[in-house]
């Protein structure tokens, strides 16, 4: 069997780059802001910072926003996670008891 004949044509990075660029113009590409699966679920919040990055970039960037907090106390020598503040980092999200008071004092 000759293996040239199996050949698949390969697309340059070029190319690809144009299609991604093209794509990206015509709104073919979805921004955090715009995916569906990345909203944030929660309606009330507490901490305006969360709720600023929320409205600006989804989940993604609320995320952003609580793991520079995390960062933060870690960097001062507290022992925090998600876990800390959340019961669920899978699903739902839900919070503890002190996760709105622990989050402003890490802000």
């Amino acid at each position: 069997m000759n293996l040239r004949a199996l050949r698949i044509p390969l697309i340059s990075t070029g190319t690809l780059c144009i299609f991604a660029f093209a794509g990206a113009l015509t709104g073919l590409v979805a921004s955090p802001a715009q995916a569906d699966d990345d909203a944030c679920t929660a309606r009330s919040f507490k901490v305006k910072k969360v709720e600023d990055a929320c409205k600006k970039g989804g989940r993604t960037a609320a995320k952003t926003v609580m793991k520079a907090a995390v960062k933060k106390a870690k960097a001062n020598g507290e022992k925090v996670n998600c876990k800390t503040c959340h019961t669920d980092i899978k699903t739902t999200f839900a919070l503890t008891d002190n996760a709105v008071d622990d989050l402003k004092r890490l802000l």
